[in-house]
């Protein structure tokens, strides 16, 4: 706010300078994480009144990796898919996308600036289940932190950035649609973040 003020009544004397691009700059940051901290907070708070519909979990992965590109390039993130058989699931596509761009963002600043790969694979778990793991070659988990990481508010980021609810939203939408998820540690290989979700019925049940 004291950014954008100064520059307005800067504009209303003349015009802006080359040092003024940096301001503005920092003015677009912290409207970017405002932003994300209030879209968090009401994907925690606020239950959806979206019907679940009958979605392929393939289609799902591809709209939320489309979401994220902006940010796999200057992160030199590679996209592994490894799709194998499913079947589909019913579920709430919006909420079913934000599971995974949480999952694919937080993949994306553990292997930023070195980059790496990012790797999805899919594959039924069962006849009535359909498995999604989401695994990157990043910094990995901490082993004390494995316990807590799907807290709210918690985070390993000592930044600042984050809201610390990205995984709590994750854990919330999955068990909301009859799922289940989980963290792994692959020490020196990064980590991985698995998804079961139950397949839908014949009857469309």
């Amino acid at each position: 706010l004291a950014y954008a003020e100064y520059l307005r009544r800067k504009a209303e004397r003349g015009p802006l300078d080359a040092s003024d691009l940096d301001r503005l700059a920092r003015i677009e940051e912290s409207a970017r994480r405002i932003h994300g901290f209030s879209r968090d907070l009401i994907a925690y708070a606020r239950p959806s009144t979206e019907i679940p519909v009958l979605l392929v979990i393939h289609d799902v992965v591809d709209r939320a990796l489309t979401f994220c590109e902006h940010v796999f390039a200057p992160a030199g993130v590679r996209i592994e898919r490894v799709f194998g058989e499913v079947k589909p699931v019913r579920a709430i596509g919006g909420q079913l996308a934000q599971v995974f761009v949480n999952l694919f963002m937080n993949a994306a600043h553990a292997m930023s600036p070195a980059g790496g790969t990012l790797r999805i694979a899919t594959g039924l778990d069962g006849p009535r289940a359909v498995h999604v793991t989401v695994s990157d070659t990043g910094s990995g988990i901490a082993e004390h932190a494995l316990p807590r990481i799907f807290e709210p508010f918690f985070t390993t980021n000592e930044s600042g950035d984050g809201t610390g609810l990205g995984l709590s939203i994750v854990r919330e939408i999955v068990e909301a649609h009859q799922g289940t998820v989980w963290a792994e540690r692959r020490d020196g290989s990064g980590a991985a973040f698995h998804i079961v979700l139950p397949v839908a019925g014949d009857d469309g049940d």
